[in-house]
């Protein structure tokens, strides 16, 4: 069995042509920290894309990541993202943080 780690990372994200139901109007895209539940970085990093896309949004970004090793070191980080943690459902593997929307141009 492959033991699971936590790794954080801020991502940032825009909007797509498709229906969603997290950023206000004005909002072309975000950014916040998301934890991944995941054996190595890399597979961290692909669940993180995975759940972000499947919202509707475009993976700008993916910055800042790190192993964190408990629920205290999230919530040094985003304290709502710790939140969200401590009760994350069974076989999820990525949790989702505070987000910050952004106006801008693009497809939105």
């Amino acid at each position: 069995m492959t033991e699971k780690r936590l790794w954080i990372a801020l991502v940032t994200f825009e909007r797509r042509d498709e229906k969603q139901h997290m950023l206000p109007e004005w909002a072309h895209g975000a950014c916040g920290w998301m934890v991944a539940v995941a054996q190595d970085e890399e597979a961290a990093r692909g669940l993180l894309v995975r759940d972000v896309e499947s919202q509707g949004f475009r993976v700008l970004a993916i910055e800042d990541e790190r192993e964190v090793f408990g629920d205290d070191e999230i919530e040094e980080v985003d304290d709502h993202l710790a939140m969200n943690f401590r009760v994350i459902e069974p076989r999820k593997q990525t949790v989702w943080g505070t987000i910050h929307g952004y106006m801008g141009e693009g497809e939105a």
